[in-house]
């Protein structure tokens, strides 16, 4: 089924039925691909956001770049209107990146785009008072900028508790990986201190029914916000997967 039908499909029957959608799993996308190059991905992106919550990465030039994108305006405001979020990407380098590289990336993004939020990559994994400060340094750079914008922090793995607990970031991406070692993911005991709409995972080189497995167990890892791929290394999010209106789909469950 294409997003296109499913979304149609969603729509009509779901609100017909049940008056409100349910979701088993928000949609959260690393759209590292040029509305330019491909619309077409945009287009569903903005077609998903009508049917379940939708955070979309997008990166222009490994940062904002120097100059504003007009195809990236428009797309954005499309996903947007549509009802979903855009956040943007700044990499950290683990916590080696000047401080003052990353305040300006954050002033580029919000002179030039519409935006809900930042995705701080490359974040530092282990509670160190020197890493704690960098991170939560950014967080409040940010917060004082907007209380609107979301800070989500990108390690990959899960993180000390501090970075929740101070805070330090709003959400956290707790597992970046191949679907070969998410089979063997846990969640941290500390995690069921806070709602798993906190924690988000990404989960490429996954077939069809492994991309279900994983909605289907969203509940048990603890996990509010999930995208699963079918690509591979070395960049397995500059395209959406061949699922993707299946994916859709497996992130609306109606009330039992």
């Amino acid at each position: 089924m294409s997003i296109k039908h499913f979304i149609l499909f969603s729509g009509v029957y779901l609100s017909v039925m049940f008056g409100t959608n349910v979701h088993a799993a928000n949609l959260f996308v690393p759209a590292y691909f040029h509305p330019s190059k491909q619309p077409v991905y945009w287009s569903h992106l903005a077609e998903a956001a009508q049917a379940v919550s939708t955070t979309v990465i997008f990166n222009p030039h490994n940062g904002p770049g120097a100059n504003v994108d007009p195809s990236f305006v428009n797309a954005i405001n499309r996903v947007r209107e549509a009802g979903g979020k855009i956040i943007a990407y700044v990499h950290s380098s683990y916590g080696s990146r000047q401080i003052d590289s990353i305040f300006r990336d954050i002033d580029s993004y919000i002179a030039f785009y519409a935006i809900d939020g930042f995705f701080i990559d490359e974040m530092a994994a282990d509670g160190t008072d020197e890493n704690i400060r960098y991170y939560e340094a950014i967080y409040n750079y940010i917060k004082d900028k907007s209380t609107h914008y979301s800070v989500t922090g990108h390690p990959g793995v899960v993180p000390d508790e501090v970075y929740l607990s101070k805070p330090v970031v709003d959400n956290l991406v707790v597992f970046e990986s191949s679907v070969r070692s998410y089979v063997y993911f846990q969640p941290e005991q500390w995690q069921h201190n806070y709602s798993k709409n906190r924690f988000i995972h990404i989960v490429y080189s996954a077939s069809l029914e492994q991309m279900k497995q994983a909605f289907s167990e969203a509940d048990k890892n603890h996990v509010g916000n999930l995208y699963i791929t079918d690509d591979r290394l070395p960049n397995p999010y500059d395209s959406l997967p061949e699922y993707g209106g299946e994916e859709l789909e497996m992130s609306i469950i109606t009330p039992k």
